[in-house]
């Protein structure tokens, strides 16, 4: 994967006259082997530990490349903007469980939702182009927080 999204980035650089960049390079390394969501303040904090004289507007207009050039997907859960993950073109479709005390996003992929998605959308007539789910409450570890506050009072 790392090879694939390496080529539509140099491509997209190439096709749109952009000239090299070592830092957009540096972000764009440190993102293409990232596995998890992730905010530009993240992006940011690593970059300052390689390059301390980095800007956070750098990483915000690398960023908005590589959401430009689909190397990147942004998410807004619930009312926090501003997720990313690398797009796998290869990865089966997968959705969201957003933990609301902590933020923890959780994903996960279920065939059933799948399958019930696309025999909704038949029964409609409707020609699906994109969807996401995402389910809110507590994740296992703040659960087991409120228990634990709970039996304390």
């Amino acid at each position: 994967m790392l090879a694939k999204l390496e080529s539509r980035y140099q491509r997209f650089i190439r096709d749109n006259n952009l000239k090299s960049s070592k830092r957009r390079d540096l972000i764009f390394d440190y993102v293409a082997k990232t596995n998890d969501h992730f905010t530009v303040d993240d992006i940011y904090g690593a970059m300052l530990k390689t390059d301390p004289e980095i800007g956070i507007a750098t990483v915000y207009r690398t960023v908005r490349l590589l959401v430009d050039c689909g190397i990147l997907i942004e998410h807004t859960f619930g009312e926090k903007k501003g997720f990313f993950e690398v797009i796998d073109m290869n990865a089966r479709h997968h959705d969201h469980l957003i933990c609301n005390a902590c933020g923890k996003i959780i994903e996960f992929q279920c065939d059933t939702i799948e399958d019930d998605k696309q025999r909704i959308a038949e029964q409609h007539q409707f020609k699906i182009e994109s969807h996401k789910l995402e389910i809110y409450g507590l994740c296992s570890e703040c659960q087991q927080q409120h228990k634990t506050i709970i039996s304390q009072q």
